[in-house]
């Protein structure tokens, strides 16, 4: 699991800052009380107002307070002593999802002061590459990510850093909100294009992943005739068996025939106790 390492940024009252997550990373979210002095001994409460339960966490004598924290957040928060020994308070949030973003508010009791954290947190995903269809004299393929928040680009390159035209693109969003998008393109039997690239790309996380596929010259013939390929490969593959079985059978015989040789000559070391009678 990947950890978010934030800088710890100065929050004044009432003034909210912006926070970036990845579904799945650590993230802390900090807040500077001005003092430099231990202030273990304080009440803080970190609250999502948002939240029919508000409660994300709440220290109160040393200690966490967990009756009245929401359920979703149970096991996840955290708070950091030695920050609180330099009057930092450092939120630990553990296993980020989706449902995580939103403003945060943490009321540090002791001055009534009130500080605001917006997280925004993105999803994303490796694409894949399939084939979806041939004929003759082309052949489509398709990519498709998965996952992903917010809702990214897709395209398609070859590996002069062209951008080729896409045939189909579909968007849809699943009700956890994540996004998955697809695209089609289409590769021309004599197209100089043998080495494709599906770039999925989203602005606001800066999250780019690539796929990449390579054609390899012989494709159309393959598939023109799949048979004659499967039967080729089949008959290399029984030749080679057949080489295989006759070098064992050479290999037993050879080992059979040695074994025989020992026993002889064990025979006619052997003295014959009838002669000595």
């Amino acid at each position: 699991m990947a950890v978010v390492c934030l800088l710890l940024i100065y929050f004044s009252a009432g003034e909210a800052h912006t926070m970036r997550a990845l579904v799945g990373d650590d993230v802390t979210l900090s807040v500077n009380t001005t003092t430099s002095s231990d202030i273990s001994e304080n009440v803080m409460e970190w609250s999502r107002l948002d939240l029919t339960s508000d409660i994300v966490h709440l220290y109160e004598n040393r200690r966490t307070k967990y009756k009245k924290q929401n359920p979703d957040y149970k096991g996840r928060t955290m708070l950091s002593a030695e920050d609180l020994d330099r009057g930092i308070i450092s939120l630990k949030l553990s296993g980020v999802r989706l449902a995580d973003e939103g403003n945060y508010t943490c009321l540090f009791k002791s001055t009534e002061n009130m500080y605001s954290v917006q997280l925004l947190v993105g999803a994303a995903s490796s694409p894949v590459i399939t084939l979806e269809d041939y004929s003759s004299s082309s052949l489509v393929l398709a990519c498709r990510a998965k996952g992903w928040y917010p809702e990214p680009k897709l395209s398609w390159w070859n590996t002069d850093g062209h951008l080729l035209p896409a045939v189909i693109m579909t968007t849809t969003q699943d009700p956890d909100r994540l996004y998955n998008i697809s695209s089609t393109v289409v590769v021309e039997r004599k197209s100089p294009n043998r080495h494709l690239i599906c770039r999925v790309h989203q602005e606001l996380f800066n999250q780019t992943w690539e796929t990449e596929i390579h054609l390899p010259e012989n494709l159309f013939r393959v598939l023109d005739n799949p048979c004659r390929y499967f039967y080729g490969l089949l008959a290399a593959s029984l030749i080679f068996l057949s080489v295989a079985f006759g070098m064992l059978v050479i290999a037993c015989r050879t080992f059979h025939g040695n074994s025989q040789k020992q026993k002889d000559m064990m025979v006619m070391s052997c003295p014959n106790e009838d002669l000595k009678t």
